[in-house]
């Protein structure tokens, strides 16, 4: 793990060095999923490399706040002479992910760091979830709650389309805001992500100040 971001980190350092120009920035983000009762809102942190003065690649990291639902839960006995065989416990499950996002950006109109500027890009994501379930007061001598993991985990991949649109300051920077939307895949799932918190077909929003380095 140390080795490989290792090499991630002097990848990335060659790329800012080997580039006359770059952008960094950050700002909110939304991610939504179709039929999810889920609403996720975070913040995000982003590097954009020009390649022509109209096409650039992009890498965002985003982080999601963690969601917290209180409810009940039945609690099994373990021994069937126990009397009642189920009870209900008071249940507060977290869940929360942190993805990283990247891919090809074009501008029109305008050139990437001129003007008002619309722009299409096509991404990746990789999204990593994790959800725990912690349980009120009850005798866990003779009952078991429904789960017996502290925490578990997911990875997740997407790929998808976004529309977008800059705002060049007058002064150094720009401000940005794009929807779009992807299609998601499971890789492992052993946090239960998907069908409850994240579905196949999932849309997003970030809104960014982004400062231009030349």
């Amino acid at each position: 793990m140390k080795k490989f971001t290792s090499i991630f980190l002097f990848v990335i350092g060659f790329h800012f060095i080997g580039q006359a120009q770059y952008s960094a920035g950050g700002g909110y983000t939304f991610y939504k999923s179709l039929n999810s009762p889920v609403t996720w809102q975070g913040i995000q942190a982003f590097a954009e490399f020009p390649r022509t003065e109209s096409n650039t690649f992009f890498l965002r990291a985003s982080y999601m706040f963690p969601k917290k639902l209180n409810d009940v839960a039945n609690a099994t006995a373990y021994e069937l002479s126990t009397s009642p065989q189920q009870i209900e416990i008071d249940r507060l499950r977290r869940s929360s992910f942190f993805s990283i996002d990247g891919g090809n950006r074009t501008y029109f109109m305008n050139t990437y760091d001129a003007g008002i500027a619309p722009y299409f890009s096509s991404h990746a994501r990789g999204i990593f979830g994790t959800y725990s379930e912690s349980y009120g007061d009850f005798d866990e001598t003779k009952y078991q709650p429904p789960n017996s993991f502290d925490k578990a985990t997911s990875v997740l991949i997407g790929m998808g389309l976004n529309l977008g649109v800059k705002y060049q300051l007058p002064y150094r920077g720009a401000i940005t805001f794009d929807i779009g939307a992807e299609y998601v895949l499971q890789l492992y799932d052993a946090a239960q992500f998907m069908g409850n918190e994240i579905t196949p077909i999932s849309f997003f929003a970030n809104l960014s100040y982004r400062f231009d380095w030349y």
